[in-house]
């Protein structure tokens, strides 16, 4: 028999656990998981592969466009881009690898990459500059429009949980000097094999590259937040100064006298020209303009395909292939020359505002309005911008430009943009999602639009004909952009320039003329006629508007002007 003393039995018993006490690995009766524990350079591998394979659906969809991944060649420089892509995450997030910093860059990545590749493979959106300066000018509706489940999922699952897990793996750490060596050797290799792999590929890649510069541009989340950062830093400028443009403006004291002019431009949203019966489309979309009597320029297109982008240059003095959103925020445009010329500017605006074009003039937002008929709880219909305009344009003194900012054609939600009773086209894509509907349904819902955004401007012409009849009147119509309604697997606008089809760039231009206007400011009308497919672009815009009201300047091109060609017996400005 053997005996214990009581020190080494009250030994033995500390070292039983009691049952609630838990045992390694326990907390209380709970199990507790494991973390486990990564290298900052593993993590950020892995974080990059993942984005680099599950969010950049569009990177790869249009690489293999160019590229067959079943030869060799093709194979190699698939894989390539792979590295390139990866490797390049890779270094953006060991740059960001300090203590604090490191895991919300790769949540937020993971995130934003969610984001941008659901919009990339769902609408064959590419995220560069001007679609960065769209998403901070987009209204809260607007953008409630592209809230749908599907997104929600998506996001869920290619954003949060990758998201989660990042947040929840440990990142093994060091001294720092220790870490900031592993990390920069990390880097060393990264971009060495990235070298390496653009070296094995160079012929390739320098001729791919040339041809189809956009695959750079599609590369999430990469392009975008360079573009974010591009936007950001022109945004901080506090040193802007607005130039003045046509500071030698002025009018012939000829007009004096004479019946006033009342000019009415609409700006289209989303409208593209190939959807108009006037230009020959085979659907009767153009009922009521048909009969008004409209001038319809054919060829004409847009100088970008946003918003954000269009408004900007469309009233600017600049080219297309001149113009820059820092130009025009520190260049007047044609509405202030106008002004300065004693011709008075009123902006009514149904759609996310005026991106600066507007600032200084006059200027309504109608687009919360509270009118019965024309208003729900989320919107307006463009009818709004009728409202009251009789009364608005007779109390201006002298001759007036009327602005009207259409909400036109604006997607996703096509449908939201008319009244029922100008569903013609059926069945129509009742859906924030279009590309989720056939695009039958989706063509009908657009094509509805345009019956409707007709019926708006021939009531704006009966307006100027039966209200304003004592005034010489115009109308002039000229959408911002056009759009895609899946052709080729692409949706909505916004591509770049370079690649983006003709659907988002050419756009309907439109002018109507009063018999007294034509008469007083001997404009032909059989002339005008004639100039219906000659080329035009939202460069001519500034032009015409100086030219529709006689505005001398040094800034005025007369061969820009579509309505100076046709003048008669009247003097050249």
């Amino acid at each position: 028999m053997i005996y214990r003393s009581n020190a080494a039995l009250n030994g033995a018993a500390s070292r039983v656990r009691s049952p609630g006490a838990g045992a390694p690995g326990m907390k209380g009766n709970n199990l507790k998981v494991p973390r486990p524990v990564l290298q900052a350079s593993s993590l950020a591998i892995l974080c990059a592969v993942f984005i680099a394979l599950a969010d950049n659906r569009l990177f790869w969809i249009s690489l293999f466009k160019v590229v067959d991944p079943l030869t060799l060649s093709g194979l190699v420089l698939t894989l390539a881009a792979f590295l390139a892509l990866a490797g390049s995450l890779t270094v953006f997030f060991l740059v960001f690898s300090a203590r604090y910093l490191f895991r919300p860059v790769l949540i937020l990545s993971l995130l934003l990459a969610a984001i941008i590749g659901y919009f990339g493979s769902s609408y064959g959106v590419i995220v560069e500059g001007s679609m960065v300066q769209s998403v901070f000018a987009t209204d809260m509706r607007e953008a409630g429009e592209l809230l749908t489940w599907r997104l929600a999922v998506e996001v869920l699952v290619f954003g949060v949980l990758p998201a989660l897990l990042a947040g929840f793996v440990r990142v093994s750490s060091r001294g720092p000097g220790q870490e900031l060596r592993l990390r920069s050797i990390a880097i060393g290799i990264t971009l060495c094999l990235l070298l390496f792999s653009a070296l094995a590929v160079y012929k390739d890649l320098v001729l791919i590259g040339r041809e189809h510069k956009e695959l750079r541009m599609t590369m999430n989340p990469l392009y975008a937040l360079y573009s974010a950062a591009k936007y950001g830093k022109s945004r901080l400028r506090t040193d802007v100064v607005v130039a003045t443009v046509g500071g030698d403006a002025r009018r012939d004291a000829v007009r004096t006298g004479k019946k006033r002019d009342v000019v009415v431009l609409v700006v289209g949203e989303t409208a593209r020209a190939r959807e108009f019966s006037l230009n020959g489309y085979e659907r009767t979309t153009n009922p009521l303009l048909e009969q008004d009597g409209v001038f319809s320029f054919t060829r004409a297109f847009a100088c970008g395909t946003s918003t954000a982008d269009s408004l900007p240059c469309m009233f600017s003095a600049f080219d297309r292939s001149e113009y820059s959103v820092s130009k025009a925020a520190s260049h007047e445009n044609v509405l202030d020359v106008l002004s300065r010329a004693g011709v008075r500017v009123l902006w009514r605006d149904n759609n996310a505002g005026c991106k600066g074009v507007c600032l200084r003039v006059a200027a309504e937002d109608l687009s919360h309005a509270k009118e019965p008929g024309h208003c729900s709880g989320e919107e307006c219909f463009d009818e709004v911008l009728l409202d009251r305009l009789e009364e608005r344009v007779k109390e201006a003194d002298g001759d007036v430009l009327v602005v009207l900012h259409q909400k036109g054609s604006h997607g996703p939600a096509y449908y939201k943009r008319y009244p029922s009773r100008f569903r013609v086209f059926t069945p129509e894509c009742s859906s924030d999602s279009p590309q989720n509907c056939a695009t039958g349904e989706i063509v009908n819902a657009y094509d509805n639009t345009i019956v409707y955004t007709d019926y708006f401007l021939h009531r704006t012409i009966d307006l100027l004909r039966t209200r304003f009849a004592s005034d010489n009147t115009m109308l002039l119509y000229f959408s911002d952009h056009g759009e895609s309604l899946g052709e080729n697997g692409i949706y909505l606008h916004g591509l770049p320039y370079m690649v983006a089809p003709d659907e988002q760039t050419h756009v309907p231009f439109i002018a109507w003329l009063s018999d007294s206007y034509a008469r007083e400011h001997g404009v032909d009308r059989q002339c005008l006629e004639s100039h219906h497919d000659h080329l035009y672009s939202h460069a001519n815009l500034f032009h015409i508007l100086l030219g529709s009201f006689e505005v001398q300047t040094g800034v005025y091109r007369r061969d820009r002007d579509v309505l100076a060609a046709c003048r008669t017996g009247v003097r050249a400005l």
